[in-house]
């Protein structure tokens, strides 16, 4: 296992950090190419009037791609001093294989994440009965359709966000609250689970802009989709915390397998 060191201090240490910081944003790159071949295929970039379709593509991947960057960067710095760990960000430092590792974690995580997919499921239909579902995100769309968000499904929301959430703001907030603490022993729950949780609610609340995208929002719509978020976020939180980042990562697209697999099924019933 190979801990990061400070950029700087030495060749061999900025070698190192280096190739963490492009193996990670390489990995999440994957998820924003995703999405921006989601928003060609599905005609969903937003007319403009006074900018070239071309512009509207670059500048719906910029913010993202920037975001990514710094969550790169923040979580390279923050993840190793709190104990936090990404199997790619060791294995391409020199560090131990990755597969005897995900053996031990991945077949759990992605049952939990699977589950977890389930329980939100039936939470959205307990939700349903009060109005905090929006009209046009219950329609019912092809299994083409279905199918063809599930590499957006996988790539951004079990790559990408599990980088800018979990490995970049959760690492931080873990590195704020370990050296408001005294920043001496190894962070505890009573510093993981703050951030863990405040992550996941930071997790909700990021998704509004896409539902506000698909009907108006109302107060019970928010809380609806801040608070399921949130359950899942809580779960990858802390595979990420035990175990490392490629658990959390596998934990969120068992969710959207569960996800995946419910629409297929709804869609054949009906």
């Amino acid at each position: 296992m190979v801990r990061a060191s400070a950029p700087g201090t030495t060749p061999t240490a900025r070698h190192q950090y280096t190739r963490r910081v492009s193996a990670l944003f390489a990995l999440g790159f994957a998820g924003i190419a995703s999405f921006g071949v989601t928003l060609v295929s599905t005609g969903l970039l937003p007319p403009t009037p006074d900018r070239s379709p071309v512009m509207v593509f670059i500048l719906s991947l910029l913010m993202p791609t920037v975001f990514l960057a710094i969550a790169v960067f923040v979580g390279v710095f923050a993840a190793s001093r709190v104990g936090l760990r990404s199997l790619v960000a060791e294995r391409v430092a020199g560090g131990d294989p990755i597969t005897p590792e995900l053996r031990q974690s991945g077949p759990r995580a992605l049952a939990a994440g699977i589950v977890v997919g389930f329980v939100l499921a039936a939470f959205d239909v307990t939700f349903s009965p009060l109005g905090a579902v929006p009209a046009s995100a219950t329609g019912t769309p092809t299994v083409i359709d279905i199918l063809g968000s599930a590499p957006v499904r996988f790539l951004y929301g079990g790559l990408t966000e599990e980088l800018l959430l979990r490995w970049g703001l959760m690492s931080f907030l873990a590195w704020v609250g370990w050296r408001a603490a005294g920043g001496i022993r190894r962070p505890g729950s009573d510093v993981m689970w703050p951030a863990i949780v405040l992550t996941s609610v930071v997790f909700g609340i990021v998704h509004l802009p896409a539902l506000a995208g698909l009907a108006s929002l109302s107060f019970a719509t928010m809380i609806r989709t801040v608070l399921l978020n949130s359950i899942g976020g809580i779960v990858y939180g802390w595979f990420f915390w035990r175990w490392h980042l490629e658990a959390a990562m596998l934990a969120h697209a068992g969710t959207h397998v569960a996800f995946l697999s419910l629409s297929v099924l709804g869609f054949l019933l009906l």
